[in-house]
Formats: structure tokens, C-alpha cells, sequence
């Protein structure tokens, strides 16, 4: 018996083709902080509303997917970017970058490397709050560790 409001069921997920990722290469990250970096100060609102345009201008919106985040990088000349799947860091773009910027990471795939940060100068990344970090004694051995040091061994 087939019910009015059957096609207002959501369908199962292996029946929904995912129509958003598809075509997706990209996705870049953004730094928008200004608490524990300078990239907010740098220009990065300006800069992803840069790239936002010479995205959409070339029609690669559907490549790539843009999100904001908070780097943790202090002392590092933001704004901080990240392309992945790549694992890219990027420092120090402009708005008037944007275009060389698509052209040569987005649409030919090669990093562009004056504006590359080297890994060595990356600061770990870590989930753990400052709190638990310092714990000492009150907290389980594994727990104060970084997800870097756990990873280490």
C-alpha cells in the first residue's frame, strides 16, 4: 500500500547520492582567530572573501570547499591557510594573491611556494585544553599527553 507522504521520507543513505562532495578536490582552511595568532589583524576575512571570488568567478566552487579555523600558530605572519588533502600550510597571502594563488594550487595543482610554511616551523596542534596538559598528578599519565606525543610513543 503506498502511503501520500512516502516521497517526504528521508531515503536511506545508499539510496542519496552525495551531490555536495562529489566533484570536491579542495578544502582549505582558513584562519579567522585573533586570540593565540595575527591572522585575524593580517587580513584572512578579507583574503577568504578573495579566494570566495576568483573561486566562483572560474566556477570551482563545486572543487572546493572553504572553512573557517583557528590556527594556534603564534608568531607566524598570517593569515594561515591549509590545503587539504594536500597537508599545505600557507602564510602571508593577500587578497591581491588570491588569483595567482587559485591558479596555481586550485587549478594547476602545484604548490605555490613562496608562500609555503615549512613544516619544521609548524607548532603542534593540540585537542588537549591547557588544563589538562598541566595537570600533573590529578589526571592519568595518557591524558596530559598531546595526541603528537601519544602518536610518538
Amino acid at each position: 500500500m503506498s502511503n501520500e507522504h512516502e516521497h517526504c521520507v528521508a531515503q536511506p543513505y545508499e539510496d542519496t547520492p552525495p551531490k555536495t562532495f562529489g566533484k570536491l578536490r579542495y578544502h582549505l582552511f582558513i584562519c579567522t582567530d585573533g586570540k593565540d595568532c595575527q591572522c585575524d589583524a593580517n587580513g584572512s576575512g578579507e583574503l577568504l572573501a578573495a579566494i570566495r571570488g576568483e573561486l566562483a568567478k572560474r566556477r570551482l566552487m563545486a572543487q572546493v570547499k572553504m572553512t573557517i579555523m583557528q590556527c594556534r600558530q603564534p608568531g607566524i605572519a598570517g593569515p594561515v591557510l591549509v590545503v587539504h588533502p594536500d597537508g599545505l600550510w600557507y602564510s602571508g597571502l593577500t587578497p591581491a594573491h588570491a588569483a595567482r594563488f587559485v591558479d596555481e594550487q586550485i587549478v594547476k595543482g602545484e604548490p605555490w611556494t613562496p608562500f609555503l610554511l615549512p613544516q619544521s616551523a609548524l607548532k603542534p596542534v593540540s585537542a588537549v585544553p591547557a588544563h589538562l596538559a598541566e595537570a600533573g598528578e590529578c589526571c592519568p599519565p595518557a591524558a596530559a599527553r598531546t595526541p603528537e606525543e601519544r602518536v610518538a610513543g
